[in-house]
Parts: structure tokens; sequence; C-alpha cells
């Protein structure tokens, strides 16, 4: 244990990386830390923290990687985290003993200005130098001791993909330890800092940090009025700004680019005499690739050739691996069967607890590859090409550039699709995102549209030949009005709910470049782990509980002995007569055990409230056994009707629903399993997403509240105009 203690080191110093989105800051983290890491989410808000952590000459190091951003003025959730991290109004949150900011050579000038905005607090600072073996191929390669000289802090080049000067860096983060830096001599303009020095003794009141961090928030708060800010509200400010403004605007100067021109003016000397060669400019690899990859009309081919490459792999490559998992678990439950004795325990495990785990594990392929394609979209540079090339056309319907990744996803599963929306660095344009993606028609809303449109929907030939039949376009209809509410949908949100200013889309257009295999699999694994650990267990708490209620109570009184009857059955039958009339007894049972259990009770419950839907009490058990697992629907109902183990093909189930209802009841269920949310894993994975049980509930209920609202107005007016199709 003495050696054990010896062997710990002696402090531990914070060290927050920030950089540009982009930059390599990822790829850099990654290199410093391997594995050692770990992913959850700030309080309150969807934005991703990581944190690692290595061990250099005595002293531990934990890095805390916060998002890509381009300034100190939080313009998303992923700038806030940024500013009110470095600026400490985080309550949660320790002070930092350095900062490491990630600076990609090729676009040097645009990615110091945070780094100076850093500089100004007197924080120590190192800067990491990524991407200057590309600004070197292009004859802009920069000279990293010129820029320690200019900029007074140490500036080493890295290459983090080889590791190439991670060992320096290590060092530079060793002896910048305590030794902050001086402000860079960029000039505000007199008259523009004494007013914002007297905004920052009145910000003082209220925020006892140093100066330089008062200042940095009165910037803020005098100079940019539509951003957020944390002292907006703040007695006594808004008279304040008012009045100073009108000062400044009397003395005629420009002052409301006074930031941005100051440092922009000193960051162009520094870098223009930090470039080792001003050699006339090459057109780049990725320079002659845009030219196709983001025309209005070949980069939108490329793109939808792109995207049926990752749906097609989440939709169908995911499939052998999803069955392995189920008949992994069908397994393991027969094994347990086997060993536990009759009774509740075995029910629990056999019927409870291993379909439950199940039921968590079998996404986890999904998510995987979804993963795997964000990442390699992501690091090749072609995302960002990608969200540039969409953004026109989803903000028509309100939606971010970015959530055409989510959209898509959806179709596979909603619980990947919510997932994906991470990806979007606004909270208000990832919510919209979030709340729309389970109204997009998922793989297993599949087999509910299967079994009803077999069961009432003839396969007549469109266009007089059997190529195309009308089952095939009511299919075909229910996605692409799975598709239309969603836009619509999102559309009104962005009228209604989350009303403001549409945030300007900046975004910065990395070269190309070979995806990083490590950087790779680690957000892959991140993400698996992060779904298994946290909503996981969620959904497997809520498995559980749909399971307790279709199963119990145990023992409810039937209307006959099924135990005589299959006793007379065996008395006077064989052969294959004998084992059709068993299996027909234990269905029966099977179907009055359900329809006594809670659940069935539930859905008895129910029917009052779905009668007018055309809908009977077996639609409302099998509804609530959907709020497990959407395909769910049609086991259950299988059950229901005395029909045993079926799927959606199964000629029973279909002659016993055919003798129940009509084709609008079919089209009904249909329409109703478009658009509620007939699956809490998604409402539990909305929940772990948006870091809000609120919005998970909202997002039940106004999908829920939709679909029964047009289900009855679909029901009930074609039954008064085609009663006799009800």
């Amino acid at each position: 244990m003495k050696a054990d203690a010896a062997a710990e080191p002696a402090r531990e110093l914070r060290v927050v990386v920030i950089g540009n989105p982009n930059a390599g800051k990822t790829t850099l983290f990654n290199a410093l830390t391997g594995l050692r890491q770990k992913v959850g989410n700030y309080p309150g808000v969807t934005v991703e923290r990581k944190e690692g952590r290595y061990v250099y000459e005595g002293a531990a190091y934990r890095l805390i990687d916060l998002p890509g951003a381009y300034s100190l003025t939080a313009t998303s959730d992923d700038e806030r985290i940024v500013r009110d991290t470095l600026l400490r109004l985080l309550p949660t949150e320790q002070p930092e003993d350095i900062v490491l900011v990630v600076v990609d050579a090729t676009h040097l000038e645009r990615q110091l200005f945070i780094a100076t905005q850093v500089m100004d607090l007197g924080i120590p600072t190192v800067v990491a130098l990524t991407m200057n073996d590309e600004a070197r191929r292009h004859g802009r390669a920069v000279d990293a001791e010129h820029l320690t000289r200019r900029l007074g802090v140490p500036v080493v080049e890295v290459t983090a993909p080889q590791r190439k000067g991670v060992a320096e860096l290590r060092e530079a983060l060793r002896n910048v330890a305590g030794r902050p830096p001086e402000a860079p001599p960029w000039s505000i303009g007199e008259q523009v800092l004494a007013a914002v020095d007297r905004l920052a003794t009145h910000i003082g009141a209220h925020y006892t940090a140093p100066l330089p961090y008062r200042r940095q928030l009165a910037v803020q708060l005098l100079l940019y009025p539509d951003y957020e800010h944390p002292f907006r509200n703040l007695a006594g400010a808004e008279e304040l700004v008012t009045a100073l403004r009108g000062e400044l605007e009397a003395t005629g100067a420009n002052w409301t680019k006074a930031e941005v021109q100051g440092r922009y003016d000193w960051i162009h000397q520094v870098a223009q005499g930090a470039r080792v060669a001003a050699a006339e400019y090459k057109p780049s690899i990725s320079d002659r690739l845009d030219a196709v990859l983001t025309h209005p009309v070949w980069g939108l081919v490329v793109f939808l050739v792109v995207m049926a490459v990752v749906f097609q792999s989440i939709f169908t490559w995911s499939g052998p691996f999803m069955d392995g998992i189920d008949w992994f678990f069908g397994w393991l439950g027969g094994q347990a069967g086997a060993v536990l004795p009759a009774g509740p325990l075995r029910g629990l495990i056999v019927d409870g607890l291993i379909p439950g785990v199940g039921g968590v594990v079998i996404f986890l392929p999904q998510i995987l590859i979804l993963f795997l394609a964000i990442a390699l979209l992501e690091d090749s540079g072609y995302m960002a090409r990608a969200a540039f090339l969409m953004n026109k056309h989803m903000q028509r319907a309100g939606l971010h550039g970015r959530a055409f990744i989510p959209m898509l996803s959806g179709f596979a599963c909603s619980i990947p699709g919510i997932m994906a929306a991470r990806t979007i660095p606004n909270r208000r344009d990832k919510l919209v995102t979030m709340l729309v993606v389970p109204m997009v028609s998922c793989s297993a809303r599949l087999p509910v549209y299967a079994l009803m449109i077999a069961a009432f929907v003839p396969a007549l030939p469109i266009f007089g030949f059997g190529g195309f039949t009308l089952q095939g376009v009511v299919l075909w209809l229910a996605y692409m009005v799975s598709l239309g509410a969603a836009i619509t949908v999102a559309f009104i949100f962005r009228k209604t709910l989350f009303r403001g200013q549409t945030q300007p889309f900046v975004l910065e257009l990395p070269p190309y470049r070979v995806p990083h295999i490590g950087t790779v699999l680690i957000a892959m694994w991140e993400r698996g782990k992060l779904f298994i650990t946290q909503a996981g267990t969620i959904i497997l708490a809520i498995n559980i509980i749909l399971w307790f209620l279709l199963s119990y109570p145990s023992n409810p009184p039937l209307s006959v002995d099924y135990a005589a009857l299959r006793a007379e059955a065996r008395a006077a039958q064989s052969g294959q007569a004998l084992a059709d009339s068993l299996a027909e007894l234990d269905n029966s049972e099977a179907a009055e055990r359900i329809s006594l259990s809670y659940g069935g009770r539930l859905g008895r419950a129910l029917e009052p409230a779905i009668k007018p839907l055309g809908f009977d009490w077996k639609i409302g058990i099998g509804l609530v056994g959907s709020l497990a697992a959407r395909e769910v629907f049609v086991s259950t109902l299988a059950v229901a009707y005395g029909v045993g183990e079926a799927d959606e093909t199964d000629s029973s189930l279909i002659g016993k629903l055919r003798a129940d209802f009509g084709l609008l009841t079919g089209l009904t269920v249909i329409i109703f399993f478009i658009l509620s949310c007939q699956c809490l894993a998604t409402v539990a994975v909305m929940k772990r997403e948006a870091n809000s049980l609120g919005w998970a509930l909202f997002l039940y209920a106004y999908m829920t509240t939709i679909a029964y609202l047009a289900s009855l107005v679909f029901y009930q007016v074609t039954t008064r105009i085609w009663p006799h199709l009800a």
C-alpha cells in the first residue's frame, strides 16, 4: 500500500482544452488522454462534457475538453459553456490552472481570436498549433517559435494522429503552470475602454471575479446586445448600458466594432510575421473537391448517395447483429427457464429481466453504426459540407442544417436519431430536432403497417401491372406522411414555442482529411457506452414494469378449467389432432390471462376513449404492449386474439382482424402509429439527451394528442362518407 501511495502524483492540475470547431481538438485530447476519459453532460444543458486524465513528471493533469467555440461571446449552448467555464460562472466547476488553446495553422488569423480572449484573462496558456503540415504543403507554414515570441505564451506544433509534438506539449503544460501571460497589446480605444470599465465596476457588485473577467463580460454586454448574457437583467445594468452607448455614439467613433477591429488588427500583424513564406495561393485538393461537393446540383446528388449509404447501414447492416442479439437473449431465456423452478422469480428473470436487457442491447448495433458514420463524416470534413449544403432546405422547415442526420436516422430508429442531434450546437434547434425525430416512421413501425395493410388493403395493381400495388402505395404514403408531419410540426414549433431570432449559420469548412481511426472508434465507443449505462437503465426499468402489467395477477379466475380441457383432449385425441387442440387451448388461455392482467384491464379501461377511433379493447391491450416497443403491438395483439406467437404475416391473425374491423380501422391504426410516441424507450432517451423530464413528457404528450385527434377526425369523417368501409 505504501508503494502505491508513493507512486501517486503529488498534485492535480486542471487543464481546459478549447478551440474552434474542426481545429483538431478532439484528436489532440485523445492523444493526450487515450482511453482514460469519461463523458457526460453539463448540468441543465445537452452539451457534452468530456474529461480525461494523464500523469507527467509527478503531476496529474485533468483535461476538460470544452465544446468547439469561435469566441467567448456566446451565440450557442456550446459557446455559453466555454464562456461560463473560463469566466467562472459555473458553480459546479473549479477554476482552471491552465488553458490549452488548439489553433489550426491553415486558418491562423481567425483561430487566434479566442486565444487572445483567453490571454486577456491572465490564465496560464499554451497554444497547440495543429494542421501545420497541411499549411506547409500550401506554402503557408507557421513558425511556432516566432508565434511564441509574439504571443508571449508557449506555442507547440503538434500532429496528433501521429503523436508528433505530444511529448513537447506535455512539457510546455508542465512549465507554464502558475505563470500567467501578459495581456496582448491590442487596443479597444480609450473611450470604449473607459465605458467598459464603468460597466465592469457595476457588474462587480454581484460578480467578484478579477477585473479582466469583468471586462470581458462588460465588453459582451456593451457591444453585443442581441446575444444572451448572464447579467443582462442585473438591476441598473440596462440603464447604464443605454447611457454608455449614447455617450459613445456621440463621439462619432465606430465603437460597435471596437473589439473585433482591435483584436484582428493586432492578430493580422502577428500572423503575417509568423508565416514562413507567403507563397502564391495554390488551390488545394479540398478546393477542387468542394467545387463538386458543395455544388447546388452535383453536391446534392453526392449528398443523397452518401446519406443513402448511411441510412442503409443503419437500417440493413445492423440487421444481422440485431438478429444475433435477439437470438442470444431468446436462447438465454430458454436456458434460464429450464434451470429455474416455476414461480414469480422465473417469470421475472425469464420474461422480464432477460427480455428487458435484450430490449436495451438490441439497439446497440444501430447506435454504434450511426455514430461510426457520424464520426467518419465529421473527421473527414464532409459533415460540414453536408450541413452547408442542406442548411437552406432545412431552415425552410425551421430546422438547423445539421438536422438532416437525426431526421434520416429516425427512419431506422428514433433512439439513435435523437442521440445524433448532439451535433447541433444551438439548444433551441437541437430541441426542435429531438422533438420531431420520433415522428419520422422508424423500422419498428413497419410490422404494424405491414399487418394492417395485409389485413385491409387489397393488392390491386397500379398503372396496370403488378410492379406497383395499392399495398405498396399505402406503405409509401405512411412514410411520406410521417416525414411531412415532422417537417410541419418543426415549422410550427419554430413559430410558437421556439420563437426567436435565427442564429447566423457560421460554419468553417475544414480541409478534407483521412479519418483518424482511433478518434473514430473512441467516439463510437463513447456513444454506445453512454447509451447502455444511462438511457439503457431507464429502458430496462420500463420493460420490466410493462412485463409486470401484462403478466400479473399470475392466477386470475379463468372462465373455464383449461387443465381439465387438456386432459379431455389427451384422452380423446392423439397425433397432430392432439397437438392442434393443445395449441388452441394454450392460445385461448394466454388470451384470457392477458385480458385479465393489469395491462389487459388498462386496455379495457381505455376502450371508451379509443372506441371513437374504431378501436376495441384488444387494440387497447396492443397499445399498452407497444409502449415497450412499437413492434410489440403485433405480438400482443396476437396473444389477445388467441393466435399465440405470430408476426405481421400470420394468416390467422389477419383473418381475425378482418372479422372484427374494416379498412378504415386499419388505416386509422396506421395514422395513430405514424403520429404517436408508442415507445417509452424513446421518451427515456429524450429525457437523457434533453437533460429534462419535462421535455420528455412533453414529447409523449404532444405526439399522443396529435395522434388521437388526427385519428379521431379521420375515422369519424370517413365513416360518415363511406360507412361500409368501417
